[in-house]
Protein backbone atom coordinates (compact mmCIF):
# COMPACT_ATOMS: atom_id res chain seq x y z
CA UNK A 1 0.00 0.00 0.00
CA UNK A 2 2.83 2.25 0.43
CA UNK A 3 4.23 2.51 -2.71
CA UNK A 4 0.95 4.30 -3.59
CA UNK A 5 -0.03 6.79 -1.21
CA UNK A 6 2.73 9.26 -2.36
CA UNK A 7 0.77 9.46 -5.76
CA UNK A 8 -2.57 10.25 -3.59
CA UNK A 9 -1.79 14.09 -3.53
CA UNK A 10 -1.63 14.31 -7.12
CA UNK A 11 -5.35 14.61 -7.72
CA UNK A 12 -5.55 16.70 -4.51
CA UNK A 13 -2.84 19.37 -5.84
CA UNK A 14 -4.31 19.17 -9.40
CA UNK A 15 -8.17 20.21 -7.87
CA UNK A 16 -7.26 22.38 -5.50
CA UNK A 17 -3.69 24.10 -6.54
CA UNK A 18 -3.54 23.82 -10.24
CA UNK A 19 -1.26 26.37 -11.23
CA UNK A 20 -0.24 27.12 -7.66
CA UNK A 21 1.87 23.85 -6.64
CA UNK A 22 2.86 21.49 -9.14
CA UNK A 23 1.38 17.85 -9.18
CA UNK A 24 4.54 16.60 -6.63
CA UNK A 25 4.75 17.88 -3.19
CA UNK A 26 4.88 16.90 0.59
CA UNK A 27 4.45 13.24 0.15
CA UNK A 28 7.14 12.97 -2.99
CA UNK A 29 9.92 14.22 -0.14
CA UNK A 30 11.41 11.84 1.85
CA UNK A 31 10.36 13.94 5.27
CA UNK A 32 6.81 13.46 4.05
CA UNK A 33 6.78 9.88 2.94
CA UNK A 34 8.52 9.06 5.94
CA UNK A 35 6.00 10.77 8.33
CA UNK A 36 2.45 11.62 6.82
CA UNK A 37 3.09 8.83 4.12
CA UNK A 38 3.82 5.75 6.39
CA UNK A 39 0.63 7.16 8.53
CA UNK A 40 -1.28 6.84 6.01
CA UNK A 41 -0.14 3.70 4.56
CA UNK A 42 -0.92 2.13 7.67
CA UNK A 43 -4.09 3.54 8.30
CA UNK A 44 -5.43 2.75 4.99
CA UNK A 45 -3.45 -1.25 5.36
CA UNK A 46 -5.18 -1.54 8.26
CA UNK A 47 -8.63 -0.13 7.97
CA UNK A 48 -9.54 0.29 4.56
CA UNK A 49 -8.03 -2.89 2.82
CA UNK A 50 -9.61 -5.07 4.28
CA UNK A 51 -12.80 -3.90 3.95
CA UNK A 52 -12.08 -3.16 0.19
CA UNK A 53 -10.81 -6.76 -0.68
CA UNK A 54 -13.56 -8.46 1.07
CA UNK A 55 -15.69 -6.34 -0.45
CA UNK A 56 -14.77 -6.62 -4.07
CA UNK A 57 -12.91 -10.10 -3.85
CA UNK A 58 -14.98 -12.00 -1.62
CA UNK A 59 -12.13 -13.00 0.81
CA UNK A 60 -12.83 -13.93 4.29
CA UNK A 61 -12.74 -10.08 6.24
CA UNK A 62 -11.51 -11.51 9.15
CA UNK A 63 -8.57 -13.51 8.15
CA UNK A 64 -7.68 -10.21 6.07
CA UNK A 65 -7.98 -8.25 9.37
CA UNK A 66 -5.76 -10.60 10.73
CA UNK A 67 -3.47 -10.54 8.45
CA UNK A 68 -3.46 -6.41 7.79
CA UNK A 69 -3.38 -5.79 11.41
CA UNK A 70 -0.57 -3.27 13.23
CA UNK A 71 3.10 -4.25 13.79
CA UNK A 72 6.44 -3.09 13.38
CA UNK A 73 6.52 -5.13 10.12
CA UNK A 74 3.83 -3.23 8.57
CA UNK A 75 4.75 -0.10 9.65
CA UNK A 76 8.42 -0.72 8.36
CA UNK A 77 6.85 -2.33 5.03
CA UNK A 78 4.46 1.01 4.20
CA UNK A 79 7.65 3.05 5.11
CA UNK A 80 9.80 1.24 2.53
CA UNK A 81 6.59 1.33 -0.33
CA UNK A 82 6.98 5.30 0.32
CA UNK A 83 10.24 5.80 -0.29
CA UNK A 84 10.59 2.98 -3.14
CA UNK A 85 8.07 4.97 -4.85
CA UNK A 86 9.46 8.32 -4.59
CA UNK A 87 12.97 6.98 -5.24
CA UNK A 88 11.32 5.15 -8.94
CA UNK A 89 9.99 8.81 -9.41
CA UNK A 90 13.76 10.77 -9.05
CA UNK A 91 14.58 10.01 -12.13
CA UNK A 92 11.45 10.75 -14.58
CA UNK A 93 10.18 14.20 -13.32
CA UNK A 94 11.52 17.51 -13.91
CA UNK A 95 10.48 18.51 -10.46
CA UNK A 96 11.75 16.36 -7.26
CA UNK A 97 10.67 17.48 -3.99
CA UNK A 98 12.77 14.94 -2.96
CA UNK A 99 15.06 16.75 -0.39
CA UNK A 100 12.49 19.65 0.39
CA UNK A 101 12.67 21.80 2.68
CA UNK A 102 16.53 21.93 2.72
CA UNK A 103 16.81 21.73 -1.53
CA UNK A 104 15.38 23.60 -4.48
CA UNK A 105 13.08 20.90 -5.89
CA UNK A 106 13.67 22.69 -9.28
CA UNK A 107 17.47 21.73 -8.58
CA UNK A 108 16.62 17.85 -8.70
CA UNK A 109 16.06 16.94 -12.28
CA UNK A 110 15.81 13.82 -13.00
CA UNK A 111 18.69 11.92 -14.66
CA UNK A 112 16.06 10.11 -17.44
CA UNK A 113 14.68 13.76 -18.56
CA UNK A 114 18.40 15.13 -18.66
CA UNK A 115 19.30 12.44 -20.86
CA UNK A 116 16.27 12.96 -22.89
CA UNK A 117 16.10 16.78 -23.10
CA UNK A 118 16.73 17.68 -26.88
CA UNK A 119 18.56 21.27 -26.91
CA UNK A 120 17.54 22.64 -23.83
CA UNK A 121 13.66 21.36 -23.74
CA UNK A 122 13.16 19.48 -20.56
CA UNK A 123 9.57 19.30 -21.05
CA UNK A 124 10.05 17.08 -23.97
CA UNK A 125 12.68 15.01 -21.92
CA UNK A 126 10.35 14.37 -19.10
CA UNK A 127 7.64 13.34 -22.04
CA UNK A 128 10.52 10.99 -23.50
CA UNK A 129 11.73 9.98 -19.90
CA UNK A 130 8.32 8.96 -18.69
CA UNK A 131 7.01 6.71 -22.12
CA UNK A 132 10.40 5.44 -21.43
CA UNK A 133 10.14 4.46 -17.74
CA UNK A 134 6.81 3.29 -18.54
CA UNK A 135 7.40 0.69 -21.02
CA UNK A 136 10.44 -0.33 -19.16
CA UNK A 137 8.38 -0.52 -16.05
CA UNK A 138 5.10 -2.05 -17.62
CA UNK A 139 7.96 -4.97 -18.79
CA UNK A 140 9.26 -5.85 -15.84
CA UNK A 141 6.22 -5.97 -13.65
CA UNK A 142 4.54 -7.91 -16.90
CA UNK A 143 7.25 -10.62 -16.26
CA UNK A 144 6.81 -10.52 -12.62
CA UNK A 145 3.54 -11.07 -12.51
CA UNK A 146 3.11 -13.73 -15.44
CA UNK A 147 6.06 -15.67 -13.03
CA UNK A 148 4.13 -15.41 -9.70
CA UNK A 149 0.67 -16.73 -12.05
CA UNK A 150 2.29 -19.79 -13.78
CA UNK A 151 4.35 -20.51 -10.67
CA UNK A 152 1.14 -20.25 -8.33
CA UNK A 153 -1.82 -22.19 -9.62
CA UNK A 154 -3.61 -23.07 -6.11
CA UNK A 155 -5.29 -20.12 -5.18
CA UNK A 156 -3.94 -17.36 -7.43
CA UNK A 157 -6.10 -14.11 -6.56
CA UNK A 158 -5.77 -14.67 -2.42
CA UNK A 159 -2.16 -15.11 -2.93
CA UNK A 160 -1.89 -11.44 -4.91
CA UNK A 161 -3.93 -9.41 -2.76
CA UNK A 162 -3.30 -11.06 0.20
CA UNK A 163 -0.20 -13.12 0.33
CA UNK A 164 1.08 -16.66 0.78
CA UNK A 165 0.15 -16.66 4.67
CA UNK A 166 -3.83 -15.78 4.04
CA UNK A 167 -3.80 -19.15 1.76
CA UNK A 168 -2.12 -21.54 3.91
CA UNK A 169 -4.04 -20.43 7.18
CA UNK A 170 -6.88 -21.43 5.05
CA UNK A 171 -6.55 -24.99 4.81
Amino acid sequence: MGSFIPDIEVPFLFLFFSGVLPDHFLLHSLIGAVTIGTIISIFVTVYLYPILTSLLFHLDKVKIKEICRFSPSLALSCMLGNLFHIFLDIPMHPFNPVLWPFVDPYNIVGILVLIFTKEGDTILGFLYARIMANILMTTIMGILLTVIIVKNKENRGERLLIGKFYSNSKT
